[in-house]
This record gives structure tokens, C-alpha cells and sequence, in this order.
């Protein structure tokens, strides 16, 4: 059985990269989300219709989750030692 090197706390290898990937992915998300909730309100546009509205809702909440996730084991928080 393959034992993880003790030296490597941090985990650079394939999957940090993966999960760095991730953070991203739910940065684009959360950041193109957030601009068309809050284009029509602060930049003279004008709003969403309901429906397309809770839908940029619900990306940029789902946008959170994914850069929150992902950042997270970027950083190995909540893995074992």
C-alpha cells in the first residue's frame, strides 16, 4: 500500500492543482453571477426578470459553495495529518 511521504503536509501534487482549478471555476461563477445581480440596482441597468433573477441567485450561491470548497482543500483545511 502506497503511504503518503510525512514531509509533504501540503499535498502538491495533481489533485491541488484540480482543486485549484475548482476554487477558480467558482470564482468566474460567483463573480459573473454577483455582476448580473447587481448590474440593474448600482450600475444604471435595469433589473432581472424574476425567474432569470433567482437564477443568478442560485449560481452565485452554488459559485460560493464551489470557491469555499475549493479553497479549502487547497489549503488542507479539515484533512488529516
Amino acid at each position: 500500500m502506497f503511504r503518503r511521504s510525512t514531509t509533504d503536509r501540503a499535498g502538491f501534487g495533481v489533485l491541488t492543482y484540480f482543486y485549484g482549478l475548482v476554487t477558480f471555476v467558482g470564482l468566474l461563477v460567483t463573480l459573473g453571477t454577483g455582476f448580473l445581480l447587481v448590474r440593474g440596482p448600482f450600475f444604471g441597468g435595469r433589473l432581472l426578470e424574476p425567474t432569470p433573477l433567482m437564477v443568478a441567485l442560485a449560481g452565485f450561491v452554488v459559485g460560493i459553495v464551489v470557491l469555499a470548497w475549493g479553497a479549502s482543500r487547497v489549503a488542507g483545511v479539515g484533512s488529516r495529518i
